[in-house]
């Protein structure tokens, strides 16, 4: 795999000043430098950008991002998703939000198959977990245009609306997940399978939605953004609408918001409690959350 990035004038000098010795006669007007070893081959165009290749080309690249302050992009390990469904098309099912205080709960089901490998590969396509917020939009914002989706946002008053009936959080996860895999499989005939990230177990998924119309033909596995690369896509543009909510919601209360439930959650929070009351976080905040009480009683 190649790795690139972008490099100023005075980070130039450093760099090509270290990799003298493997200077090589240069080819094409395009390029500046080009250097080579028997382990990695380096080339900086005119346009300053740095082109890593060969066997060592992470390690040469993630030295100088490290170095510089760039963001590392860090490699994909391809053999994670060549199991029994590799060659499969599979419509996987992800959620986020469900561990944050403030915002939605978002569930997204996509569709991918074997076509899709070399695009999701250039793309970087790995778990969402170990991706940050820059690396979501950009990723989410391009997956959207080129992969089948089905994305559903639960607004945090529905969800408020929901856990007063008698909802716990993976119910309403059971509902989301099966209401989004029914609308993608009643939009996309040919796929061999449909995958969730497991979050409860099988018996207890079906018995929270006894009384709807259940898609039934599911597998259920742990850590599945790392067994199929539909649920990967599936979380990451999961996550890319949860972030766009996150902000649209900041914007709209003149305060940003943090994610997760954490420390920082409950200091923010208190300071919107004594702004807007208890009654205002019935729209922006899951209120069955611990982080209430605290925010009450700090």
């Amino acid at each position: 795999m190649n790795y690139d990035f972008v490099i100023d004038e005075h980070n130039l000098e450093k760099l090509v000043n270290y990799y003298h010795q493997f200077l090589e006669e240069k080819k094409d007007s395009r390029i500046l430098y080009s250097f080579k070893s028997p382990d990695f081959k380096i080339t900086i165009y005119n346009t300053k950008k740095v082109l890593f290749q060969g066997k060592r080309a992470f390690e040469e690249y993630s030295l100088w991002a490290e170095h510089f302050g760039y963001e590392v992009k860090k490699p994909v390990d391809k053999s994670i998703y060549i199991n029994e469904y590799f060659a499969e098309a599979v419509i996987g099912s992800d959620e986020v939000g469900t561990g944050d205080f403030f915002g939605p709960v978002v569930v997204c089901a996509a569709l991918v198959s074997p076509k899709d490998y070399e695009e999701l590969d250039k793309l970087n396509v790995r778990d969402s977990k170990n991706l940050n917020d820059k690396q979501i939009i950009s990723m989410g914002s391009k997956l959207i245009q080129t992969i089948p989706y089905h994305i559903l946002v639960l607004s945090p008053a529905k969800f408020n609306d929901l856990t007063a009936k008698g909802y716990n959080m993976n119910k309403i996860k059971a509902y989301l997940h099966n209401h989004a895999i029914k609308k993608m499989v009643s939009k996309h005939k040919y796929f061999d399978r449909v995958i969730i990230d497991e979050f409860c177990s099988k018996k207890l998924y079906f018995d929270y939605l006894k009384d709807e119309e259940i898609y039934k033909n599911v597998t259920f596995h742990t850590k599945a953004e790392s067994i199929h690369k539909s649920v990967a896509v599936a979380s990451i543009i999961a996550r890319y609408k949860f972030i766009l909510e996150i902000d649209r919601i900041s914007k709209s209360i003149g305060i940003t918001l943090p994610k997760g439930s954490g420390p920082s959650t409950d200091a923010i929070g208190r300071l919107i409690y004594l702004q807007h009351g208890k009654d205002y976080f019935y729209k922006i905040a899951k209120i069955n959350f611990k982080n209430m009480n605290k925010i009450i009683n700090q």
